[in-house]
């Protein structure tokens, strides 16, 4: 069963969170990054993560990406002022985008595939086919854990389907909103949830 929690950052600021209990690589993060919205979001993934998963030690694949004990899956993403995190104890991914107005078709080229090209060009609303796109790759990738060493473009979600396989693998998608903002969940496990719960830091 795959979990799905948010947070919404307007709730706090970064001066009154206990960051300093956090990992070594979630403190050196949040330093990296110049804009306070973005290390408020940091800090709020990473508290985030300890209140649902506890503490045992969360560590990084060789692309980067978090797991802990090899027991649970997790992925966070966030956008605007919402994090999210999905916990699984198979492989999962997660993404969230605010819809911003693009040239959706000059940018998809970067990363669609050429049926998924021909789609949102045929498509009257683009901004809505051009977003479930975007957040089910970026979700589908993080759930593969290999970064962007997999090809976004040889993937064809053209008609975005609930299941793809890959390498032997099913993997499941779910969309949500959130608000204004578009969820993408993508994971080994085709038990999603149907609400998206509130976490408290």
């Amino acid at each position: 069963m795959v979990e799905l929690y948010y947070i919404d950052t307007k709730n706090y600021s970064l001066s009154e969170l206990n960051i300093q209990t956090l990992p070594k690589y979630r403190l050196e993060k949040i330093n990296r990054l110049v804009h306070e919205n973005d290390k408020l979001a940091c800090a709020c993934a990473g508290l985030m993560v300890r209140k649902i998963l506890g503490e045992g030690e969360i560590k990084l694949n060789e692309y980067g990406k978090p797991y802990i004990n090899g027991e649970k899956s997790f992925s966070i993403s966030h956008s605007g002022n919402y994090v999210i995190l999905a916990v699984s104890g198979k492989e999962v991914g997660c993404d969230i985008e605010f819809g911003k107005d693009l040239n959706y078709e000059r940018v998809g080229k970067v990363v669609f595939h050429e049926n998924e090209l021909k789609e949102l060009s045929a498509v009257e609303d683009k901004k809505d086919y051009f977003f479930k796109l975007w957040t089910a790759k970026e979700a589908f990738i993080k759930c593969l854990g290999e970064g962007f060493h997999f090809k976004v473009t040889e993937l064809d979600l053209s008609e975005l389907p609930d299941k793809i396989s890959y390498k032997n693998k099913d993997y499941f998608f779910k969309k949500y909103m959130l608000g204004s903002a578009w969820i993408m969940l993508c994971g080994g496990d085709k038990f999603f949830p149907e609400i998206i719960k509130e976490a408290k830091i």
